[in-house]
C-alpha cells in the first residue's frame, strides 16, 4: 500500500503537442493497442499523449515508473464500446483514470485517485457500472478506502463516490452498499467496536439534474473526515495536502520555481521575461517531441491553460532545425525576430519565435488554449514582447 494521500487536488495544465498521429480506426483499437499508446505517452512521446487528450501531465517531471496499468473494454447496454484505463504510481500526483471510446475520443478523466487502485465493472438494473476502489494511508497509520461508481451508457459519468472503510489502531468502520437502484443507493454503517455510526444507514438519492446519487447528511463521509482531523500524530511520511506539497513530491522547490509577483525574471540562460504571480517556472528541463534535443525553461499558467518554452539554440542553427515549421515573418529592431502566425493544433494555438542578436539565439514556443486565447490575447502579447536578452 502506498503511503501518500491527496487531500486537495492540484490539476496542472496539460501541454499541447507539436504533431499528431493518425487517428486509430475503431476496428483496430484494442486493450493492447491502447496500452502501447499509453506507454509511449508515459515515456514522453508528445504525439501519442496528444492522441490521448493529454492523459500525461508534461508540466510535471516525466515518470515512467508506474506500478500498474490496467485497461478494460466495456460494452454498455446501448451497445456503446468504451475503454477504461487506470495508471497507478507510488506518487498519487501521477495517478490517472480515463475512459475513451472506440475512436480514442476522451470521455472522462479523473486525476483524484490515491494509493492502490482497483478497477472492475458490473451490470445491474440494465445499467453498466465502472467501479474504482482506492486504498491509502493518512497520518502514516489511518487506513482509508473509497469507492467510486461511474455510470456507463451512451457516455460515462461519476454517479457515486464515498468512503467505504476506515481502520484506526483501536477500531474499524465500514460503509457497505446494500442496494443500488435507478432511484437510490442504500448503505449500512458498522464498526468492529460499537461507535457513533453503529447500526445506522444512509440513503443516497439520484439527482437527475446532476446525474449523481447524493445524500445531504453525508454521515459516513463526515465521520471519516472528523476522525482524520482529530487524530493527533507527528507525521513522518510525506502527505500531499496543498500545491506546495504537490510540487515538493515531484522534486520542485516552490520558492525557486514559483513566480509570486509581477517582475522581470532573470534566467541563467541570459534573458529576462516579465510575468505575474499566476505563472510558474521550471528551469533547465528537457523539451520532448522536437526534431533535435532542446533544453531550457518552461513557464506555465494552469488557470489560463498557457505555456511558454524558451531555449537557447546554437547560433549556426535556426528555429526550423527544431520545430520543422517555417518562420516566415521577420522584424528588425533591437533584435532580429522571426516568427509564425498562430497555428491551430487541436485545442491550442501555437506560435514560434526566434530572437537573435550578437551571436546569441533563442527559440520561444508559445501555447495557449483556444478558450483563453482571445480573452487574454493582450496579456500574452505583453509577455512575449517583454523578452529581453541580458
Amino acid at each position: 500500500m502506498r503511503k501518500l494521500i491527496i487531500l486537495i487536488l492540484l490539476s496542472l495544465f496539460i501541454l499541447g503537442c507539436k504533431k499528431t498521429i493518425k487517428e486509430i480506426p475503431k476496428s483496430f483499437l484494442s486493450e493492447n493497442s491502447l496500452r502501447e499508446i499509453t506507454v509511449k505517452a508515459i515515456n514522453g512521446e508528445r504525439n501519442y499523449n496528444d492522441s490521448l487528450s493529454g492523459l500525461i501531465d508534461y508540466s510535471l517531471p516525466l515518470n515512467s515508473n508506474f506500478i500498474a496499468l490496467k485497461i478494460e473494454r466495456i460494452i454498455t447496454t446501448v451497445n456503446k464500446t468504451f475503454f477504461a484505463l487506470v495508471i497507478e504510481y507510488p506518487n498519487p500526483v501521477y495517478n490517472r483514470f480515463a475512459v475513451y471510446d472506440s475512436a480514442l475520443h476522451l470521455i472522462l478523466m479523473d486525476k483524484s485517485l490515491n494509493g492502490e487502485i482497483g478497477l472492475k465493472t458490473f451490470n445491474l438494473n440494465n445499467r453498466r457500472f465502472i467501479e474504482i476502489d482506492e486504498s491509502f494511508l493518512s497520518k502514516d497509520i489511518l487506513e482509508i478506502s473509497r469507492v467510486s461508481l461511474y455510470m456507463a451508457d451512451s457516455t460515462v459519468t461519476l454517479g457515486f463516490r464515498a468512503f467505504s472503510k476506515l481502520t484506526t489502531p483501536t477500531n474499524e468502520y465500514y460503509q457497505i452498499i446494500t442496494e443500488i437502484s435507478p432511484d437510490r443507493i442504500k448503505t449500512n454503517l458498522a464498526s468492529i467496536k460499537r461507535s457513533l455510526i453503529s447500526d445506522k444507514s444512509e440513503i443516497y438519492t439520484f439527482d437527475n439534474s446532476q446525474k449523481k446519487y447524493l445524500d445531504q447528511d453525508n454521515i459516513f463521509n463526515n465521520f471519516i473526515k472528523e476522525q482524520v482531523a482529530s487524530y493527533k500524530r507527528a507525521v513522518e511520511k510525506p502527505e500531499i495536502t496543498d500545491e506546495n506539497s504537490v510540487l515538493q513530491s515531484v522534486g520542485i522547490t516552490k520558492e525557486a520555481d514559483t513566480i509570486k509577483t509581477a517582475s522581470n525574471i532573470s534566467s541563467k540562460s541570459g534573458y529576462y521575461l516579465t510575468i505575474d504571480e499566476g505563472w510558474k517556472v521550471i528551469n533547465d528541463i528537457d523539451f520532448y517531441g522536437f526534431a533535435n534535443r532542446l533544453r531550457g525553461d518552461k513557464y506555465y499558467n494552469p488557470m489560463l491553460g498557457a505555456n511558454i518554452f524558451i531555449a537557447q539554440i546554437p547560433e549556426r542553427d535556426s528555429a526550423e532545425v527544431f520545430v520543422k515549421t517555417i518562420l516566415l515573418n521577420v522584424t528588425q529592431g533591437k533584435y532580429k525576430v522571426r516568427f509564425t502566425n498562430k497555428i491551430e493544433q487541436n485545442k491550442f494555438y501555437v506560435q514560434y519565435f526566434e530572437f537573435s542578436r550578437g551571436g546569441r539565439k533563442y527559440l520561444m514556443i508559445f501555447e495557449a488554449s483556444k478558450y483563453t486565447y482571445e480573452k487574454y490575447k493582450t496579456t500574452y502579447q505583453d509577455i512575449i514582447n517583454s523578452f529581453v536578452m541580458g
